[in-house]
């Protein structure tokens, strides 16, 4: 997938179709999350639940064309900015033999410890590990808004 280093395939299931017979509009953020844990897993090197030390803050969406049952889907990830604590991912999702783009999206993650609930910094390591992922990142160690 063009401009994406990490791609992620999504199979579309019969229980993922509206009554129009087509990808329900939620479903689409169920592949993206999918796609997410599995980028920050590969990202990270870490594996398990427990490695998933972010949250979700913010997520927009998109639609370009729908999806029907029977195609197959990849989802493509990327990180756009890196902020002290934040980041924010870009999405594409596309048909794997026509290229048709379905959706695009944007989601701003935060770096977050459970165990105290709250954001915590983005360590060095963190960045270096998606700065090599994701060479094109921007990076601005402040926390404004997105």
């Amino acid at each position: 997938m063009k401009g994406y280093r990490f791609v992620f395939p999504a199979e579309i299931r019969f229980n993922d179709l509206d009554g129009m017979g087509h990808v329900n509009n939620v479903i689409y953020l169920t592949y993206m999350e999918e796609a997410r844990i599995a980028w920050w897993l590969h990202v990270t090197g870490r594996s398990g639940i427990d490695a998933v030390d972010m949250i979700l803050a913010r997520t927009e969406i998109d639609y370009r064309s729908p999806a029907s049952f029977g195609e197959s889907l990849e989802v493509g990830v990327r990180c756009a900015s890196m902020r002290r604590s934040s980041f924010v991912l870009e999405f594409a999702i596309e048909e794997r033999e026509t290229r048709r783009r379905i959706a695009e999206a944007r989601k701003v993650l935060v770096h977050y410890d459970y165990e105290k609930a709250c954001p915590v910094s983005l360590t060095p390591e963190l960045r270096a590990r998606i700065k090599a992922q994701d060479p094109e990142v921007r990076a601005d160690g402040s926390d404004a808004p997105h």
